[in-house]
Formats: C-alpha cells, structure tokens, sequence
C-alpha cells in the first residue's frame, strides 16, 4: 500500500456540523473508540492513515487543519517547507507556523506561531486548496529564521527548482539565471541589519542549485564549518564508460567526494531497476575509472553519519589529503551537536 499524500488525506470538521450535532457527538465517541485522532481543535481524520504519515506529512495534514479553517492565514515558515516537500534537518510535527496579515505581533502557543503580515498576492500559492507562502517567500522566510543548515537545504532547493526545473544544466544561460533568482531573493530580504536580514543574506550567497538533494548541502555545510575551500559542484568526468558527474571536487587536492545516502540504495526509481549490490558494484567500477585519471588523485565517500558527526568526516578528509584545523573540528562537532539533537 502506498504512503497517503498528506496533501489530500480526508479531514472531519466538527464545526461543519456545529459542535453540539449529531456529526461532532459521533466524531467525539470515535475518538474515545480510537477510530479517529483529533488533529486539531474540531478537526479529525482517522487513525490508521494518520499512523502512516512521517513527521513532515503530519506537519502538513495539522497545517491544511488550521489554514482550511481560517479565511486569512497563510501556512509559512516551516509549514511551508513541508508542504512545498522541502528539505530539512527534522521536521517539527507539532507547531504550525503560519503568517496573518491582521496581525501586528507574533503569537505563540505549543501547537501554532502565528506572525504578522504582509504579504503580496504574488508571495501566496494554493497546494491543494491551501494557501501558503510561494517557494521564493518561503526561502527569505526560512533563511532569516532557521539555523544555517536548515536554511542552506530550503533555499539549495528552492534555487534548483526555480533555476534547473528540468535537471542538471550548466552554461552562461544557467549562470544568467541563477544570478536572477539569487538577486531577487536578497532584494526581498533588503539591505539592513535587521533582526535575520544578515542571517538570510548569507545563506542566500551561500546556496546553490547544484547541490541535488538535502544531504548534499549538508556535506556543503560541514565542509564549510570545517573551513574546507568550496568545492565544485557536479564536475563532469569522461571516463572509460562515458562521462560521470560527481557530487564535489577538490581540484586543489584532486579530490571526488561523493555523498551516498541510502535511498541511492533503498529507492527502486533511482536504482534503475539494479538491485543493491549491482549499485554497489557499478559505484566501485565508476570509482576506478575515476581514479585513472591525472585529475583524480582520491575518491572520498561521505556518508549521512559523516555528517552527523564532523570529527568522522575531517578523518576522511585528512586520508585524502586535505588538512582540517583541529579547532575548527572542534567547532564543527559542537554545532553538529545541536543541529542533530533530535
């Protein structure tokens, strides 16, 4: 059986109905039965589709609860980096963020933070009849709000969706474009000081459509606060089966490192209709052609644990020959530490 789309799974408002009907007195006993979960105040679905929602479908289905049930708020924020299925460090399924024109300060309760307006017509989309902040707002919003990593992955994501819709691409054209969107993003967030503004500026500069999914610009990320140069991103290698694009290159140490994440494994739609082990062996194969070449001196592969913990990663670093200051491991591994808590 497949995932349910939290975009579309069926939600029951007991205000539909009034909250003394016969509808809201047959929801409440469905509760007390277990048949249902209360999502919200007077908002249901049932138990068996929300028990197969992970943390970002369940940040979505509270959020289109309380967004279907005003006619002014807009999901934002981190609601809107779930709906829009935006990368991020962990998902907080239990408060919705979403922004009230109508407001002039910020309210917070455990399950919702509200935030002040405004917002332009052309900042707010509907996803299945839910309005939310546009890729473009939710990028300025999430870059001046959330720690570096998450707002690194939100708005890596956000670039290559708005530069590269259609996959990889390189050229003067593709640089013209990025350089447009990369402008546009940091008009939005203005030239002050303000609290976030540099913050967002620097995530913003930071960010690159070339980095393809979420953990890639987490190894972009730990690399920087390892104080590594920025490397290449998708460098492009013909080899003697055709030509490989890799994750990052060093070409100072000539150095590859490629980040394996699991779904590369797990994902039958990205293994191609290989099992496990041909993936494994085609990567082994891939690796020795790269290492023929006068260019490629070491292939590093960095894995999701790598990242989690710095100290492993400058260990691979160091075998392929780039030094990493002990201070700065030291220094990564302590913000690591509070990146990953959860």
């Amino acid at each position: 059986m497949a995932d349910p789309d939290p975009l579309t799974v069926p939600l029951l408002f007991a205000a539909t109905h009034g909250a003394q009907s016969h509808e809201a007195r047959a929801l409440r006993r469905a509760v007390a039965a277990g048949a249902v979960v209360r999502v919200r105040r007077g908002v249901f679905t049932a138990v068996p589709v929300w028990g197969a929602l992970d943390a970002r479908g369940r940040l979505v289905v509270r959020t289109r609860a309380v967004v279907l049930g005003s006619a002014r708020v807009v999901a934002s924020h981190g609601s809107a980096v779930a709906l829009h299925d935006l990368p991020a460090v962990r998902q907080a399924a239990d408060r919705v963020s979403v922004v009230d024109p109508g407001r002039t300060t910020t309210k917070v309760t455990p399950t919702l933070r509200t935030r002040p307006g405004p917002l332009r017509d052309e900042e707010v989309v509907a996803l299945s009849g839910v309005r939310v902040t546009g890729l473009e707002r939710t990028a300025v919003d999430v870059a001046g709000t959330a720690p570096f990593a998450d707002a690194v992955m939100c708005v890596d994501a956000v670039l290559r969706r708005l530069v590269l819709p259609r996959g990889h691409r390189t050229g003067v054209e593709v640089d013209a474009e990025l350089d447009r969107h990369r402008a546009r993003l940091l008009a939005a967030v203005g030239e002050g000081h303000g609290p976030g503004q540099v913050a967002a500026r620097r995530a913003i500069a930071f960010a690159s459509p070339w980095a393809e999914n979420g953990g890639e610009s987490l190894v972009r990320v730990a690399l920087h606060e390892l104080g590594v140069p920025a490397p290449e991103l998708q460098r492009e290698f013909v080899v003697a089966s055709g030509t490989v694009r890799c994750d990052f290159y060093d070409p100072s140490r000539l150095a590859v490192f490629e980040f394996d994440g699991f779904v590369k494994y797990a994902d039958a739609a990205l293994r191609g209709g290989r099992t496990p082990a041909e993936v494994v062996r085609d990567e082994k194969r891939r690796e020795a052609e790269l290492l023929e070449r006068p260019d490629v001196r070491t292939v590093v592969r960095v894995e999701y644990r790598d990242v989690v913990d710095p100290r492993r990663l400058a260990r691979l670093l160091g075998r392929a020959g780039v030094p990493v200051d002990p201070r700065r491991v030291t220094a990564a591994a302590r913000a690591a530490r509070l990146r990953f808590a959860a």
